[in-house]
């Protein structure tokens, strides 16, 4: 018998991020019915988006009670109905002995079986496996496609929480276990590897990105945006943050609604799993909006980024290089690494990252002073300090809260001012980065 616990990212190497990406005329598959849902476009209390996640009743609330709830396994016909709905489908039945034929299979054996989220991982596993259905002998990948067939398979059935981020974009979260709160570090590390969220988009399917994706997709699409279109990206990125309201996903390109459906699939999942902590570990989702700030500058051909031709090895360090050196859609992978506790943003990545934000952070400062001391005064920071992280830090802490949501509007266009400023700044500042 195989573990419970969901250990591997299913990476899916034949969906190619330009077809992740392109317009389509097609919009997403209407969400499925599931345990519990929230809508951003119709909040209208002006809640940050962490007090949604983490109120009584908010998003880790309903996750933390519904992967407790047993429930039963589709059945093979509604399955095959609703298979549309996730982009990664055709490339999991590749991966499967007889393709559709053979998923099919599986879920009809599967069908009207009683469990708990904690068990889904095992449960596919094993009958992948008693049933001949895996088209590999490869431990790995035979491991991956079970990780990446359950929590498709929970969804189907009625599990996980929807967040509708407007009419035609939303993601789906699923199957994460609750932490201790920092109170037992062996509980939440193990606990932090369960969950998977998804992605749905006007111009594409729910997906569940890796980090790599989502730093493609946000590279490709934001090196080629036009002023207009990225500052709207930005304004509604922050806008969702600080006020939980999507009002502005509208006016972006399809493209920009992918990547913002992408970035807030991987954000929910990291704050559910920071919080898994009690906010003493892993701020993963920090990591990933400092580096969607960053890449207004780091994805710019005038900017500078990280060397990525050394590989994903953290033990190898990373050195700056100018970013046209790169092909655009690869201006951000320096970010991501792989050490000794896993793989993602954090940890000695977030080190490098800061090292990096800190001079763009002064020499932005000397060209736009006022528009980098606004920023320090509505967060209450100390001259000259980091922006990129001072400013996550106090978007996602509980003692924050107040003054957050108090100097909102000001912020936003604060932050929305300082991101594109180091966009139009990119050359002048990146004399002074070394």
């Amino acid at each position: 018998m195989i573990s419970d616990r969901i250990y591997s990212k299913f990476f899916l190497t034949a969906v190619s991020l330009s077809a992740l990406t392109c317009a389509s005329l097609y919009a997403a598959d209407r969400p499925l019915s599931v345990y519990a849902e929230f809508e951003l476009e119709k909040n209208r209390s002006g809640e940050t988006l962490f007090e949604l996640m983490s109120k009584p009743g908010g998003i880790k609330a309903k996750l933390d009670e519904d992967y407790a709830k047993s429930f039963q396994i589709v059945d093979a016909k509604t399955f095959r109905q609703n298979a549309s709905h996730f982009a990664a489908i055709p490339e999991m039945e590749r991966k499967i002995k007889g393709g559709a034929r053979g998923l099919d299979q599986l879920i009809s054996k599967l069908a009207g079986k009683s469990l708990t989220e904690d068990k889904m991982y095992g449960t596919v596993y094993n009958a992948l496996k008693a049933g001949n259905l895996f088209a590999t002998d490869n431990s790995r990948q035979q491991s991956r496609l079970a990780g990446a067939l359950a929590p498709v398979i929970g969804l189907m059935s009625g599990k996980g929480v929807l967040v509708q981020i407007d009419s035609e974009n939303y993601c789906y979260n699923y199957g994460y276990a609750k932490g201790s709160g920092g109170s037992n570090v062996e509980r939440d590390k193990e606990d932090r590897k369960s969950g998977r969220s998804y992605g749905a988009s006007i111009a594409r399917n729910a997906y569940d990105p890796s980090d790599n994706d989502y730093l493609k997709e946000l590279s490709a699409y934001i090196s080629t945006a036009s002023d207009r279109e990225a500052t709207n990206f930005y304004r509604t990125l922050f806008e969702i943050l600080l006020k939980s309201d999507s009002s502005g996903l509208k006016d972006l390109s399809h493209p920009g609604q992918v990547v913002m459906a992408d970035f807030l699939a991987i954000y929910m999942a990291e704050l559910d799993r920071h919080l898994m902590t009690g906010l003493t570990k892993y701020e993963c989702e920090n990591a990933l909006t400092e580096i969607t700030m960053l890449a207004a500058y780091s994805a710019h051909s005038d900017g500078k980024t990280f060397d990525i031709s050394g590989g994903v090895d953290n033990s190898a360090g990373r050195t700056t290089i100018e970013s046209d050196k790169i092909k655009s859609g690869d201006r951000l992978l320096g970010f991501f690494g792989v050490g000794t506790d896993g793989s993602g943003l954090d940890g000695q990545n977030k080190k490098r990252r800061h090292d990096l934000t800190k001079q763009i952070v002064r020499e932005e400062s000397k060209l736009n002073a006022a528009a980098v001391s606004k920023i320090e005064k509505l967060v209450g920071a100390r001259a000259g300090v980091d922006i990129y992280d001072d400013v996550m830090n106090k978007i996602n802490d509980f003692k924050t809260q107040g003054m957050i949501k108090k100097n909102a509007k000001q912020l936003i266009d604060a932050l929305v001012d300082f991101v594109m400023n180091t966009r139009a700044d990119a050359e002048k500042i990146s004399r002074g980065v070394k």
